[in-house]
Formats: structure tokens, C-alpha cells, sequence
């Protein structure tokens, strides 16, 4: 089923712009072992743009209801939705995978989320 996403996903011409701070649904795919993948049925799952490349390649974090401690994780809220940016599942993405905008964080949200990411890598 994936495979025929992804093809699906690779031949899109309607591409959504990259915005460092959007979270948009973005189709992950089906992954292995422990990564963070998609769900239903265009294996899709919310993730972050947390650093933007080019206009078609960004660095995004996967986001998760399930509210997690650590510093793999930083918790965002938005309105009354929690959501758990998850750090260690970041990656480098296509914009080809994205589709439509969820919500945007705030300069601080986003700044914070930014900060843990490197804490987390560089430590």
C-alpha cells in the first residue's frame, strides 16, 4: 500500500509552500523498527518545519498526541491540543510530502523547540 502512496506522493505538482514554524500533515510513510511513520491510509502524521533548506527540502520533526518528558521532546500547545514534537525522529524532507497546514507555532515555541534540537545533537 505504501509503495503506491509514495509513488502517488513523488508525482504531486500541487506542492505546498515550506514555512519554518508551520505544522502541516506531512506523508511519512511506513518506516522500521522505532521511526516515527504515517497513519490511515496516505501514511500521513503532523510534523513541524523546524529549519527550511531550499525551496523543497526541509528539516522536519514529527509530532506525536502522546505527551512524552525528556529531552527528546518538547511538548507545543495550541489551543486545547497538546501535541510532543519528537527530536530524535527528526529528518530531512521533500515538500512533495506535505499537504495542508495545521496550525503555526509561535516565534518562542518555535525557538524553544529549535534550542532543545541542538542541545539534544550536540550533547
Amino acid at each position: 500500500m505504501w509503495n503506491l502512496v509514495k509513488q502517488e506522493t513523488d508525482a504531486r505538482l500541487d506542492l505546498s509552500p515550506v514555512k519554518e514554524g508551520e505544522i502541516k500533515w506531512c506523508r511519512l510513510g511506513k518506516n522500521i523498527g522505532n521511526e516515527s511513520y504515517g497513519k490511515g491510509e496516505t501514511f500521513r502524521r503532523p510534523v513541524l518545519i523546524l529549519k527550511k533548506f531550499s525551496t523543497d527540502v526541509f528539516l522536519g520533526i514529527p509530532l506525536t498526541t502522546k505527551i512524552h518528558h525528556g529531552s527528546w521532546y518538547v511538548t507545543l500547545t495550541h489551543t486545547t491540543v497538546e501535541r510532543c514534537a519528537i527530536l530524535n525522529q527528526a529528518r530531512i524532507l521533500d515538500r512533495k510530502r506535505l499537504e495542508e497546514k495545521i496550525y503555526e507555532v509561535s516565534e518562542n515555541e518555535l525557538r524553544s523547540v529549535k534550542e532543545a534540537y541542538c542541545k539534544l545533537i550536540l550533547s
